[in-house]
């Protein structure tokens, strides 16, 4: 116990060593920003796949607008970020990090926005139970999944070591999601959906995979914040 407790007083002192610069704080507190901005974009998946599942039209027409105005406004916070640091003087190691982690993050949104825009077309309601409820937990564990990810970012900017250490080592959401996905993708072939429409079929195979991606980058990204949080604590 006695070890740990210097591990965190090391971390935090180094950490707030490291935030001590200008360029470097608003770095970190863009990431967070566009990690916050990017969870909205899949929470608002969750949406319009409940709106879709009850035929509501124009709820799902304006939860689309919504997700797609926060699309924009996460690559508008990632493109600052990016600005912000060329002109730092991070090593180049270091800009690769918090690109890397950024390029991941985004990539969240642009598969969450893919999914929501399949849903402007694409009716849930007649669906089978079973399958309905497939895809309404593949997109509550994905949103888990995204909100995770931004509560790391959010302790290590907040220099919660415990809290961004314990975040970071979660993954049973995207193995949950896996089973989701492939129990979905079987029940497509089932008698359940054999008078499903061909068209409807494949839309509805890549609407899953579109959840099933922004998933994986969710873990994707995980495991590009656990190399950033080691690479900022190290002893300068």
């Amino acid at each position: 116990m006695k070890y740990r407790s210097v591990s965190l007083e090391l971390f935090s002192r180094d950490l707030r060593e490291w935030l001590k610069d200008r360029r470097r704080l608003k770095s970190l507190e863009l990431l967070v920003s566009h990690g916050d901005k990017v969870f909205q974009v899949v929470d608002e998946l969750l949406n319009i796949t409940r709106a879709s599942m009850k035929a509501n039209a124009s709820e799902i027409d304006m939860s689309y607008r919504r997700q797609d105005q926060m699309e924009r406004d996460a690559d508008f916070l990632r493109r600052k970020m990016m600005d912000e640091i060329a002109k730092s003087e991070l090593s180049s190691d270091m800009k690769k990090y918090f690109m890397e982690l950024s390029r991941e993050v985004d990539m969240i949104a642009d598969y969450a926005h893919g999914a929501g825009r399949i849903l402007t077309f694409l009716p849930l309601k007649d669906l089978d139970p079973e399958i309905k409820e497939k895809i309404e937990q593949m997109c509550i564990k994905t949103r888990e999944c995204a909100l995770n990810l931004r509560d790391a970012l959010t302790a290590m900017l907040s220099i919660e070591y415990n809290r961004a250490t314990s975040l970071s080592d979660r993954e049973e959401g995207e193995k949950v999601v896996d089973r989701l996905y492939t129990e979905a993708r079987k029940l497509l072939l089932s008698d359940k959906c054999a008078g499903l429409d061909a068209r409807m079929v494949i839309f509805l195979s890549e609407f899953l995979e579109e959840i099933e991606d922004t998933c994986d980058r969710c873990e994707d990204s995980i495991d590009h914040f656990r190399i950033l949080l080691v690479e900022i604590t190290k002893p300068m």
